[in-house]
């Protein structure tokens, strides 16, 4: 769809506002290196490894095809086609945008650009928050893994659940958590549990501080202080091990305590919506997103909050929510903002949500706390699910 000729932005685009800034900047000519490097990334984008058919949909594109995305995204609504969604359709062609391309992750990530894109986040929120949003709920409804017996509906005879958004119906709450949720052996204060549904890994990066940037075995390093933003609880986890939890889009979006003890601090973290330059390497067409090849040192620069957790004597904990591509929304549960004075937790208290776009949880613990090489589960717990997407299932 590439054009040669200026593209007319819709004026009724509810990320009008944000598309039509990006074109003022990329066309004046105060600010000619901002065009210097967006055509720089179009002339350098990369093909995509062989398990992604179709290739780099932006290979032969121009600036008039990033608008009629951006154009087209705004009011992109997911959809449902017996189990199998496209809640990532847009979000996976936009990280193709600058895969292994510096220029395209300059864009996204240093000014003007960055604050461009975070308008368009914004406006494209907005639009999640309206009932203009709602028109696919009752088909994500009928998918079975929304298991939405399990949830509370604003009106449960109504087939799109009675949900006024999308992001609504996104950020969609319990029933009854110790029914469908329950917590294993909730009295056992050495118990970690699963903070969210998600795909569980081990991050195998070594965790460093800026003075002790040590390489590993896949050559990487993720520094904690820029991770925790300066956190004067961070030292402690130099040395120490971690896990990332990915949710998915058909999955329960709030994020709740792993441990027992007291919140110490709290904080919300502005940074980048998008930018990570391998997604596929994130995102694997195996299933297992985040695992071990995934650089997590990138989300140093993404929206972000923590939670340090004090457990007594299983040392301290930190709590990561990441906002990836979109909304990238890490809504805080109002008693957990700006944590000065310590607060009690208990494992499976709610901690916060996300609202639609890319979702990642990181657990860090200190040095000989958690060895998370070797994630451990009791009978009865869930351990996977089958693939629903079989046609004898529909």
């Amino acid at each position: 769809m590439s054009n040669t000729k200026k593209f007319e932005i819709n004026s009724n685009c509810p990320c009008y506002e944000s598309i039509k800034k990006l074109e003022e900047t990329y066309y004046s000519k105060n600010d000619v290196k901002f065009k210097k490097l967006l055509d720089s990334a179009f002339k350098n984008m990369h093909q995509l490894p062989p398990e992604y058919p179709g290739g780099n949909p932006w290979i032969g594109k121009n600036f008039s095809d990033l608008l009629i995305f951006l154009n087209e995204w705004c009011t992109f609504l997911p959809t449902i086609d017996g189990s199998h969604d496209d809640g990532l359709k847009y979000i996976q062609d936009f990280a193709w945008f600058y895969y292994q391309n510096q220029d395209g992750v300059d864009f996204v990530q240093q000014s003007p650009g960055r604050e461009i894109m975070r308008d368009f986040a914004i406006q494209r929120g907005r639009f999640m928050d309206s009932e203009a949003s709602t028109s696919q709920i009752a088909n994500w409804l009928k998918d079975i893994r929304i298991e939405k017996e399990d949830y509370d509906l604003p009106d449960p005879n109504a087939k799109d659940g009675g949900f006024k958004s999308f992001n609504e119906f996104f950020a969609r709450t319990l029933k009854d958590q110790d029914k469908s949720r329950p917590q294993t052996m909730p009295e056992r204060d050495y118990v970690i549990s699963a903070p969210t549904d998600c795909v569980i890994n081990s991050i195998p990066q070594n965790i460093t501080d800026a003075k002790t940037l040590i390489t590993t075995k896949v050559n990487q390093a993720l520094n904690i202080s820029d991770m925790l933003d300066g956190s004067k609880y961070a030292d402690k986890f130099i040395g120490g091990t971690a896990l990332s939890c990915v949710l998915t889009p058909n999955t329960y979006h709030h994020y709740h305590s792993p441990v027992c003890g007291n919140v110490v601090e709290t904080k919300v973290i502005e940074g980048a919506f998008y930018g990570y330059d391998n997604f596929p390497v994130w995102a694997t067409p195996n299933g297992n997103p985040g695992y071990y090849g995934t650089d997590f040192n990138q989300f140093e620069n993404f929206q972000r909050g923590y939670f340090i957790v004090d457990t007594g004597i299983y040392g301290y904990v930190a709590l990561i929510p990441v906002g990836l591509d979109t909304i990238s929304s890490i809504v805080f549960e109002e008693k957990f903002m700006n944590v000065v004075k310590p607060v009690p937790v208990k494992r499976g208290d709610t901690l916060g949500y996300f609202l639609y776009g890319g979702s990642l949880f990181i657990m860090i613990f200190e040095p000989n706390r958690y060895k998370s090489d070797a994630i451990r589960v009791r009978l009865g717990n869930q351990i996977g699910i089958f693939d629903t997407e079989d046609s004898d299932l529909k």
